[in-house]
């Protein structure tokens, strides 16, 4: 059996606005979170609910059958902080 495709590479790009939600897509974020929207800025909340949900609004605007679980693996990659290190800080 073959692999499924997941539709992109890591170099792919996935940016959501807020304004351009509609009512269906806030209503997944909210289903697939278990949460309101609102509470997803929270301090101390689980990020990969949410970052899960998101992935699946936007890739389902391109893919329809985009599912829950094929966001489960696409892979984010964490880019470190453009700013000047503190030079006050202890050094490691």
């Amino acid at each position: 059996m073959a692999a499924k495709k997941l539709g992109g590479d890591l170099g792919e790009l996935l940016a959501l606005d807020l304004d351009s939600l509609t009512i269906d897509e806030i209503d997944i974020i909210e289903t697939v979170t278990d949460a309101p929207l609102d509470d997803l800025r929270k301090p101390g909340t689980r990020r990969a609910p949410m970052l899960r949900a998101m992935a699946v609004v936007l890739k389902r605007r391109t893919d329809p059958n985009f599912s829950i679980e094929d966001a489960g693996k696409l892979r984010i990659q964490l880019k470190p902080s453009k700013a000047k290190p503190d030079p006050t800080a202890p050094s490691a």
